[in-house]
């Protein structure tokens, strides 16, 4: 090889954004400012890497959020035991983790039975 031959030149790679290269980094980004814009305090954590999560101070605990995607390609905010809101819903995921919005209360009636006694009274 020559001294004075020029090594070959390939196309510049682009400068890819890790943002943009992670679609769940991103949503969760989203939803930090959401919880930031209601006084929360929010941090994305590993946004680099495949598995980004959010980490959200609700009173006196942390709460992460990760974004899951279902069997049908929806993807979801997950968030605790029971926490969870499409990721279309940014507002109102970030004012459940905010504490600004109340879980609706569940029904304390049992369904099974009830179903039962309403097809016992049919028959």
């Amino acid at each position: 090889m020559s001294v004075t031959n020029p090594p070959p030149t390939r196309p510049p790679t682009p400068q890819v954004n890790a943002l943009q290269a992670n679609p769940r980094a991103e949503l969760l980004t989203r939803l930090a400012e959401a919880v930031r814009s209601l006084g929360g305090t929010a941090l994305v954590a590993l946004s680099a890497t495949a598995h980004p999560v959010l980490y959200v101070r609700a009173s006196t605990r942390l709460v992460p959020v990760v974004v899951v995607e279902d069997v049908s390609g929806h993807r979801w905010f997950i968030w605790g035991r029971t926490g969870s809101a499409h990721v279309t819903k940014v507002e109102e995921a970030a004012a459940a983790l905010c504490g600004h919005d109340r879980p609706p209360v569940r029904s304390r009636v049992n369904l099974v039975a009830a179903r039962r006694a309403l097809l016992r009274g049919a028959a």
